[in-house]
């Protein structure tokens, strides 16, 4: 009889269902908001969300991690990783006003609109670094050039100078909810049309690659004409037997 032929599968499938893998609270570069939304040759979508679209993604998580950000952690339960979460928070503004001060930008915005964000960031400023208490671990194992690369260029611009009279952490912490909770705010304003649906640094890193294959691949004038060619026709088909690769073949056979 084969009536338990398939007894044992269906028992282990179910107890397989049944288990449900502990998601980590650790989150890694990929994890975050940032990289999951994304969109290496296109544009974002994180744009086209409302605030309750985009913290229910965030605080959904996926089945590896419990969520996207460190600020959707329990409150009561895990402050510590709520407090983390502010403070990647204000490191990563921290770095955009860093580079809005370059005078590539002062040339690049409107005097009037520069000023207004300028006079906005002396105000958020003081509070961002006083919530900014530093990358957790930097202790990674390099495993590639880009990684090595990303960990130096935090190293090169960790130190960003800090004010002169540091803000007391736990007025920051309320000076910062409040701004956040403001409707209007002219550097989030800038921030969103810097952000260009995350195109202008997508679009800057595939401009990067593909003058990196020219110059050191190199790839000549023909490959380029070669590779086009082949792009405009269809890949061919591998050919090869039509025949299912199971049957019951030798099991009836006398």
């Amino acid at each position: 009889m084969a009536s338990n032929l398939f007894d044992a599968s269906d028992r282990l499938d179910e107890d397989k269902k049944e288990e449900k893998k502990e998601r980590r609270t650790k989150l890694y570069s990929y994890d975050a908001v940032a990289a999951q939304m994304l969109e290496p040759y296109g544009e974002s979508s994180l744009d086209s969300l409302n605030l309750e679209q985009i913290w229910k993604g965030t605080a959904k998580g996926n089945k590896s991690t419990t969520y996207h950000s460190h600020l959707a952690a329990d409150p009561d339960g895990d402050a510590w990783h709520v407090g983390a979460g502010l403070s990647q928070t204000a490191a990563a503004l921290l770095m955009a006003i860093k580079n809005f001060k370059s005078e590539n930008m002062k040339q690049l915005i409107v005097p009037k609109i520069y000023e207004k964000v300028l006079e906005e960031i002396k105000e958020l400023e003081t509070t961002l670094h006083a919530l900014n208490f530093g990358k957790g671990s930097s202790t990674h194992t390099d495993t590639g050039s880009f990684r090595q690369a990303k960990k130096a260029k935090w190293t090169s611009t960790a130190n960003i100078e800090t004010p002169a009279e540091p803000m007391d952490p736990l007025e920051a912490a309320v000076k910062f909810r409040a701004w956040l909770a403001k409707d209007k705010s002219a550097l989030r304003g800038l921030l969103f049309v810097l952000s260009g649906n995350n195109t202008y640094y997508t679009g800057h890193t595939a401009e990067l690659v593909a003058r990196a294959a020219v110059h050191c691949k190199p790839m000549s004038e023909q490959d380029f004409i070669n590779a086009v060619k082949a792009r405009m026709q269809k890949p061919e088909q591998a050919e090869g037997s039509k025949a299912a690769s199971a049957d019951p073949s030798g099991l009836f056979d006398a």
